[in-house]
């Protein structure tokens, strides 16, 4: 069983679809990762789960949820956690909040990667059609891909035999 982070829109959404018998957790049904407390109650909800997809977004908090779960999971090998990452990681060094954010949490799975035993992947997708970066890809005119195609890039990615730590794709 899969355990989802905001499970209810974009790319969250998609996977949670592929998905049916996911356990979701958005801030639309009282679960805001940017309150440890919710947090907390997240990781406890999780524990029965294979599967954990770091998905939600807010600010710095994600890396916060990965370590919650993390420090719970990490000597369990029969556990994966996956990160929805970006490939705007690889933008160190702007003032984009979302651009730290997701350098952060790169960071800090690199750091704490030797010193688990649970599977880790790294989903580093580039523009994905979503509410938040629609008006981007119109503007400026981006090559996109839609939340279906990241999700299965996931879904391939958590069903494959051996352990994979980043996948980046991107449409050109």
């Amino acid at each position: 069983m899969a355990a989802i982070t905001g499970h209810t829109k974009g790319i969250g959404k998609a996977i949670a679809d592929l998905y049916p018998d996911h356990i979701g957790f958005s801030r639309s049904n009282g679960y805001d990762i940017s309150v440890k407390a919710s947090r907390k109650q997240i990781v406890h909800e999780s524990i029965n789960s294979d599967i954990f997809i770091n998905n939600a977004v807010i600010d710095h908090y994600q890396t916060d949820m990965f370590m919650d779960i993390f420090n719970v999971w990490k000597h369990n090998p029969n556990k994966t956690i996956v990160n929805i990452n970006s490939r705007a990681k690889y933008l160190s060094g702007t003032d984009n909040d979302y651009w730290n954010a997701k350098v952060k949490l790169f960071e800090q799975v690199a750091k704490n990667l030797f010193s688990r035993r649970c599977r880790i992947i790294n989903i580093n997708p580039g523009y994905v059609m979503t509410e938040s970066s629609k008006e981007s890809i119109e503007k400026y005119k981006m090559p996109y891909m839609l939340t279906q195609t990241c999700a299965d890039y996931v879904k391939w990615a958590i069903d494959q035999p051996m352990e994979i730590w980043e996948v980046s794709f991107w449409e050109i």
